[in-house]
């Protein structure tokens, strides 16, 4: 830019110069045809100058203008020059951009390959380390449930242990209470029998002796009332049931058979011999509440 200023101003001052000599010129012609009456001469003389002069300015412009053509082709040359330096310079400045475009795209690309290589190991890593923690994970599941599953097979056993134990107790307990019940009824029959055998035989006591006592109280009853009985003189007889309570006071009397006379006589005869004689014991009063008595003939019965 600042070689083309300068031709620039060079031109300017040669186009400058140029004007003066032909303005220096054609004033000096004019000078010649003012005084060309005064002085033929001067004018002859001039006139001379003048031609010299207009062949040393055409001499002039035409060195100015080779000149300027010489400056316009070196111009010419050197823009040309600058042209192509130019051209150059902007192919290489673009070859430079390329190059740092695609040192920019490797860099952008190596970058991005880093970038990916420290992802996939970033993801190698976590993949790795989650790889690990799974089988870690797996690893302590699977000896918690081994864990869980002998505890639960120990707590099985146990169980199974206790429940045999518990059902051998039971069994043991049973049998012994078996043979404890089988003991007990055992000891509980004999002495039932015993018992038995012991009361048939008090019994059978009791009875002999309750019948020995009921014999004589019935025979002290029949005595007391006999005497108290004023028997008729014709023959004859009265059955009599009397029924008695506790002291040997007279509830009742029922006639069963026999004459009127032995039958009135004689129930006077039982209610005056009252109290009658009666056992304190329950078992021979029981047998005498009720007696069936005979007075007559056949008292005997």
């Amino acid at each position: 830019m600042k070689l083309e200023k300068a031709i620039i101003v060079s031109l300017i001052a040669h186009v400058v110069m140029i004007a003066l000599l032909a303005f220096n010129f054609q004033f000096s012609k004019v000078e010649v045809n003012q005084s060309a009456s005064n002085n033929a001469k001067k004018i002859n003389a001039k006139s001379v100058n003048a031609k010299n002069v207009e062949q040393l300015v055409k001499r002039i412009k035409q060195k100015d203008i080779d000149k300027k053509n010489k400056e316009l082709e070196r111009l010419r040359k050197i823009k040309q020059q600058e042209e192509q330096s130019r051209k150059k310079r902007i192919a290489e400045e673009k070859k430079l951009e390329e190059t740092k475009r695609k040192q920019a795209e490797s860099e952008r690309k190596r970058k991005q390959e880093e970038k990916k290589a420290a992802d996939a190991k970033k993801k190698r890593i976590a993949d790795e380390k989650a790889r690990k923690k799974k089988i870690a994970e797996d690893k302590k599941k699977k000896l918690e449930q081994e864990k869980k599953a002998k505890a639960e097979t120990e707590r099985k056993r146990k169980q199974k242990l206790a429940e045999e134990k518990k059902r051998k107790e039971e069994e043991a307990r049973k049998k012994k209470e078996a043979e404890e019940k089988a003991a007990q009824e055992a000891l509980e029959r004999e002495l039932d029998q015993q018992m038995a055998a012991e009361a048939e035989a008090l019994a059978s006591a009791n009875n002999e002796f309750v019948m020995s006592e009921v014999d004589k109280y019935v025979a002290l009853i029949k005595g007391k009332i006999t005497r108290n009985w004023l028997e008729p003189e014709n023959a004859g007889f009265c059955v009599f049931r009397i029924r008695l309570a506790p002291g040997g006071l007279v509830t009742g009397v029922n006639v069963l058979s026999g004459d009127k006379l032995h039958c009135d006589s004689g129930q006077r005869a039982i209610y005056k011999a009252e109290p009658l004689p009666v056992s304190n014991d329950p078992d021979v009063f029981e047998k005498l509440k009720a007696i069936k008595l005979t007075l007559g003939e056949n008292s005997n019965e």
